[in-house]
């Protein structure tokens, strides 16, 4: 896998910090052409929780980020951790934290969304391994309809046209969360001024371009691109329209890609 050397703005979820040198392994599905230098962003507007409800709503008002405080965050297929169980590392390569997306919760545990292949998997984690945060934004983007919409709660916030995949790499329909934010050194490429991982990736590519075939949303320098299938999985949206969600959207953000 290739790697990228990059900023990386330390911080909890809701704050950005000061810029150091790192590495990362950023190897979205998006384009054929070699990708750019990025640094990571810490994106804002999450509430910490402590003693409250932390189930998601059943209405979509609201979901609940956990985030990693241990180095190693042992994943099992019961809330029992009798299995052998994986083991997911914090930070990740890019070196922001580990995020999961909670489904739900019992006593001691979380059953968790996961940023790994297969796509949908699930399992579940010790609560002491992680805190958790409510998020009440969400994006739901429609590739048929090469549109974007960013709810808080109920209400429409935002709605853009976008660019998605080519026919013979389509991007997969299905539930995932918003990884990591990160910002390519080089402004002028087809990333644009951001780029979000996903927690999906792609079921065209194992690879790609020496990167494990990650899903993302990003910007572009091609506004004529949007509205037209162009990427080998990724979404694009105008640089205007990334950089209002960089003000918005937390770690966790759940997107819904309708195919």
């Amino acid at each position: 896998m290739r790697l990228f050397p990059v900023r990386f703005l330390p911080g909890h979820l809701g704050s950005l910090g000061a810029a150091l040198l790192a590495l990362v392994l950023f190897g979205a599905a998006c384009t054929t052409t070699a990708r750019p230098e990025l640094s990571e962003r810490d994106p804002v507007n999450t509430e910490q929780l402590s003693g409250v409800r932390t189930e998601p709503a059943a209405d979509n008002s609201q979901v609940i980020v956990a985030t990693a405080v241990v180095d190693t965050v042992f994943v099992y297929s019961r809330p029992d951790g009798r299995d052998d169980g994986i083991e997911m590392s914090s930070p990740i390569p890019s070196g922001g934290p580990l995020v999961f997306l909670v489904e739900e919760s019992e006593p001691g545990w979380h059953k968790v969304l996961l940023p790994i292949r297969p796509n949908g998997s699930t399992g579940w984690i010790r609560e002491t391994d992680v805190t958790l945060a409510r998020n009440r934004y969400r994006l739901v983007v429609s590739l048929t309809d090469f549109d974007l919409k960013v709810f808080q709660s109920s209400e429409l916030v935002l709605q853009a046209t976008v660019a998605v995949a080519r026919e013979n790499a389509p991007t997969p329909g299905g539930r995932y969360y918003i990884t990591e934010l990160l910002q390519p050194i080089e402004r002028d490429t087809l990333y644009g001024q951001y780029a979000y991982g996903l927690s999906g990736f792609s079921e065209t590519f194992q690879t790609f371009e020496g990167g494990p075939g990650q899903l993302g949303i990003h910007g572009t320098n091609d506004p004529d691109s949007l509205g037209s299938n162009v990427s080998s999985g990724c979404v694009r949206l105008a640089d205007g329209d990334i950089e209002a969600l960089v003000g918005l959207l937390p770690l966790g953000t759940p997107v819904e890609v309708i195919a």
